[in-house]
């Protein structure tokens, strides 16, 4: 059954996917390892027979794979924007559209991705090949991605052939799809603490793979830039393959505005950036060349200047939130004095502006001065929108716009946008505290990743020199490779481990990114508290420990 809504969903047929992909790519994955065995012959190294050989399994995954990951990704896209898509469907249903008219308008909006393709092809039946807009609904729902969708359509059938009206189904709907989107939003949230989990518990098998890469060489003889190499690498892909994993799970939610008009919080943080560049580049030229830091000190106070732009961006990110918890209020008191006044919005708008709705009082009385030049309504919006800085303020203001601008009821319409918008902040409140939680468990794991190291790091100096000392008669066999040891560089060592605290802190900083919603500029603010926090750790074992150990075990 999954398989058959991939292929639905990827407009292909199962037939045509094996003759143009699947066979195609099985032949390449098993004709190039021939090929080049056949090439090299006996030349081609025992480990590249391996990849080689590995190929076919690979792209053999990947046909089977595909079709479910294209439709899980559809999916998705549906299920983000199902709760704007119904309120949009509600607020247009007031003006008493035909119900093709509905679906021909709400296909329209681009921001709904493939839910917009979905309903376009629900409009396509119903006018190219003139199927009743139930069986439309019907057919959709047995091939779409999502099963949130799915239901409604279902739901939306029936009630039209029950003979029940539009607005009222739609206005009922409201309460049944936000629950089942408060169902998944709040599953989704959970999956951050499973993230959490598997965040720390990876971190705690990766310190001890790279503890024992550090310590190895003295005791096997292996190459050390190589151990430290694989160990970096291995940490690295990890860290990016569980961010990765947590950007396809956690809701896709966004605080900023996407509209293309630049607003002073944009232009603040752009002032800012380059800013912040500039004094990274100052402040890394003085502390080289002072050279009275250690390494990792000096790498934290050269990128230290981009806190700037970080910390622009969180200001300017909590004034959206403030604007948000404001909006659901203003959003009623316009719908229900418009209303009274028989739909006349403009000089509702202009009533409100007297009131006191906290930060978004100067954007309103934007906006109406806007409206008052009746150029373009909608735009006028937008540009409220823009002003707000706010992504939900810019989906549900516009679709009031849209349902006033075509004459749908204005109270109705304020009581359907205020109430959702009131349900999705109180989610993302949820959200907000659930960021705070995986920021304390990062910058305390971080604490404890480079106690670690850099305690593995402190054991190795020490065994190093202690060897590269020794006398040891000639040939007497104490179990450790001396020689290896002697030729180890600790500075490179270091550099490994102070990279590899960089990589952490930059991909920690963007997994608090991901699960909060926020700027990309704003994981400028916890990275640099991240290596900070990790070089303060660093420096306080080295400091500390050093002592210790060479005075505990009399080795100098």
């Amino acid at each position: 059954m999954e398989y058959y809504r991939a292929f639905a969903t990827m407009g292909i047929t199962p037939d045509l996917y094996i003759k143009k992909y699947a066979i195609p790519l099985v032949g390449i994955g098993l004709l190039f390892p021939i090929l080049i065995t056949l090439i090299l012959g006996d030349l081609t190294p025992p480990p590249v027979k391996t990849v080689l050989y590995l190929i076919p399994v690979a792209l053999t995954l990947l046909i089977v794979m595909y079709p479910i990951t294209f439709l899980e990704s559809r999916k998705r896209q549906i299920d983000d924007s199902i709760h704007y898509y119904v309120t949009e469907l509600g607020v247009l249903s007031t003006a008493r559209m035909s119900r093709k008219d509905l679906m021909g308008k709400v296909s329209e909006n681009e921001a709904y991705g493939f839910l917009a393709e979905e309903t376009a092809k629900i409009h396509m039946l119903m006018d190219k090949w003139n199927l009743s807009f139930a069986r439309a609904c019907q057919f959709i729902a047995q091939r779409t991605p999502s099963w949130l969708f799915a239901d409604f359509l279902g739901r939306f059938a029936h009630a039209v052939q029950a003979g029940e009206d539009v607005e009222t189904f739609l206005r009922s709907e409201q309460k049944v799809v936000m629950n089942d989107f408060d169902t998944m939003y709040r599953d989704a949230l959970h999956s951050i603490d499973m993230i959490t989990e598997l965040f720390v518990s990876l971190m705690m098998s990766l310190i001890f793979i790279v503890s024992f890469a550090i310590i190895l060489p003295v005791i096997i003889g292996m190459d050390s830039t190589l151990l430290m190499l694989g160990s970096l690498l291995i940490f690295a892909v990890s860290e990016v393959a569980l961010v990765y994993f947590a950007k396809l799970r956690v809701p896709k939610d966004r605080i900023w505005h996407t509209l293309d008009i630049e607003t002073r919080a944009d232009r603040a943080i752009k002032r800012t950036f380059p800013i912040s560049i500039i004094a990274c580049g100052v402040v890394g030229v003085v502390v080289f060349v002072a050279g009275i830091f250690p390494t990792n000190v000096m790498i934290a106070m050269m990128i230290t200047p981009l806190i700037i732009t970080g910390r622009v961006a969180s200001r300017e990110e909590e004034k959206i939130k403030r604007k948000d918890d404001n909006f659901a209020a203003f959003i009623r008191s316009l719908g229900a004095t418009a209303g009274a006044r028989g739909g006349m919005v403009n000089e509702s708008l202009r009533e409100l502006t007297e009131h006191d709705f906290g930060p978004l009082s100067e954007e309103i009385r934007a906006l109406y001065k806007r409206l008052a030049t009746r150029v373009n309504k909608v735009r006028s919006w937008e540009y409220f929108a823009a002003g707000t800085g706010s992504n939900l303020i810019e989906r549900f203001g516009t679709i009031f716009a849209e349902g006033t601008h075509i004459g749908g009821k204005p109270e109705v319409i304020g009581e359907i946008i205020g109430d959702n918008f009131m349900h999705i902040t109180s989610l993302r409140k949820l959200r907000y505290s659930s960021s705070r939680s995986l920021v304390g468990t990062l910058y305390g794991l971080t604490a404890g990743i480079a106690f670690t190291l850099f305690l593995s790091v402190v054991i190795m100096d020490m065994l190093t020199r202690v060897f590269t000392s020794a006398e040891i008669p000639a040939g007497m066999d104490i179990g450790l490779s001396l020689d290896v040891a002697e030729s180890i560089n600790m500075e490179m060592i270091n550099l490994f481990v102070i990279l590899m605290m960089l990589i952490h802190a930059a991909l920690s900083s963007i997994l608090i990114r991901i699960v909060d919603g926020g700027h990309i500029f704003n994981t400028y603010t916890h990275f640099v508290g991240l290596t900070w926090t990790s070089v303060i750790c660093a420096e306080m074992t080295v400091r500390l420990v050093t002592p210790m150990i060479s005075a505990g075990g009399g080795w100098g």
